[in-house]
């Protein structure tokens, strides 16, 4: 799998996590949300306390609004994927914040 776009999780100006779509050979996609979930105690000192969730898609754009919908779903409305520095150079960050 090759990373396609890495995101930071954002609602109401605090980050929630980060989101990471990932491409299969076969052309299907992968969107691997990465939270923080309060609900679950940390267990021991190696542990950061972050839980992942997978979604499949098959394109680009229906993982990343798969992804928009988890977390809308999960943390409440009006949450964004800001894109990261290495998205910006290829210049896509214009196209993800129009969804």
């Amino acid at each position: 799998m090759v990373t396609v776009d890495l995101f930071r999780l954002s609602r109401h100006d605090h980050m929630v996590g980060h989101v990471r779509i990932l491409r299969e050979r076969s052309d299907q996609f992968h969107a691997i949300i990465s939270f923080r979930d309060p609900d679950q105690p940390l267990a021991g000192k190696d542990k950061d306390g972050t839980t992942s969730h997978r979604l499949l898609a098959r394109s680009r754009k229906q993982a990343i609004e798969g992804a928009l919908g988890w977390a809308d779903a999960k943390f409440g409305r009006n949450c964004l994927l800001l894109p990261l520095r290495n998205n910006l150079k290829r210049g896509i960050g214009a196209q993800i914040l129009a969804f």
